[in-house]
């Protein structure tokens, strides 16, 4: 009898050992978003109703981050689409203002461009013994929305355009030997990729509606006398 509840006790713990090396199931990562920054405007006037003709130019920024340049290219792609549906003319756009032939600069009033500037803030980042970070990652951005003319790319009007920041959680599985900067999480990091980008996408709205509200004819009528006034007054003295 001793012998049996030997031989019992030993399957026990053997199963118990057995059942403890089963690994836990873990959530596999999430595909990545696709990023869809769009605009299109909720009205619009009647098509060359307002006397003046934008040439825009591709908007500047300085992070390199495939997301962002992503962002600044369908920003200037849109601006096309905010000044038609507000009655203007447009050419372009040109990558770079020096992308404009002499016809181009002629045949257009006004340039119109942008510099968006992207802090992201990761201190709130903090790393496992492992090297796996959790935390937090803040974004703030800034638009200067710029109107020149177009012959002698004479700045007349400008805009600045605070948007309200946002965080986004980070829970990593991944281990770092340093410390990751924003491009390397998104790189990484499907799931906070895809959250950022969603925050993104929510930010891109906001921005391109009060650039749609800056650029209504009435005040652009009266930048456009004021570029038509400097080209007489330095091109055709």
């Amino acid at each position: 009898m001793k012998h049996l509840a030997l031989r019992f006790s030993t399957i026990a713990v053997t199963f118990i050992t057995l059942a403890g090396c089963v690994p836990a199931t873990i959530e596999p990562e999430p595909p990545r978003a696709i990023v869809n920054f769009d605009y299109t405007p909720s009205t619009e006037a009647i098509p060359g109703s307002a006397d003046a003709t934008f040439a825009v130019v591709g908007t500047r920024f300085k992070t390199p981050i495939p997301l962002f340049r992503t962002f600044a290219t369908n920003m200037t792609k849109d601006f096309g689409e905010i000044l038609t549906a507000r009655g203007f003319g447009v050419r372009g756009p040109f990558m770079e203002y020096n992308d404009m032939t002499y016809a181009d600069k002629e045949g257009s009033d006004l340039t119109l461009t942008a510099e968006v500037e992207f802090s992201p803030d990761t201190s709130q980042i903090r790393y496992s013994s492992f090297g796996i970070p959790s935390g937090s990652v803040t974004v703030k951005s800034h638009v200067n929305l710029i109107v020149s003319e177009s012959l002698t790319n004479e700045r007349l009007w400008t805009r600045s355009i605070a948007i309200t920041p946002f965080t986004v959680n980070l829970q990593s599985r991944n281990a770092y030997t340093v410390r990751a900067n924003l491009a390397n999480l998104l790189v990484n990091e499907n799931r906070f990729y895809s959250n950022v980008s969603h925050a993104l996408e929510a930010q891109y709205t906001e921005i391109m509606n009060k650039i749609y509200g800056y650029l209504e004819a009435k005040e652009m009528a009266v930048v456009t006398q004021s570029a038509r006034d400097l080209r007489k007054e330095k091109v055709f003295k």
